[in-house]
């Protein structure tokens, strides 16, 4: 039942990357965030990044429910590579919604 979720949770996670793919290609914004968000190319590189990272996390997930550890010890590498990248694109995402100066 954890890969139906994590496998769900993935692919979620490859759609905000692809939404940040097009707003970084094309300065799309979702509806909802339109009134807030100043920056498009910023905001379009922080969905990628935390996309990203939480597909990292995920996938880190999947493989460690199996009770072994990825490839001799990467999946510790991989969860913190996951965790940093999300945390940069959300404060990247945060960044894009202040004025320039």
């Amino acid at each position: 039942m954890s890969y139906v979720v994590l496998s769900a949770l993935t692919a979620s996670a490859l759609g905000v990357v692809g939404c940040g793919v097009a707003g970084l290609a094309t300065g799309w914004i979702h509806p909802w965030e339109r009134g807030r968000v100043l920056r498009p190319g910023a905001h379009g590189l922080g969905h990628i990044l935390s996309g990203s990272g939480f597909f990292c996390v995920c996938v880190f997930f999947l493989m460690a429910s199996d009770g072994g550890s990825l490839w001799g010890g990467v999946s510790l590498e991989l969860l913190l590579v996951g965790i940093v990248l999300f945390l940069i694109g959300t404060v990247l995402r945060g960044v894009a919604a202040f004025p320039d100066r």
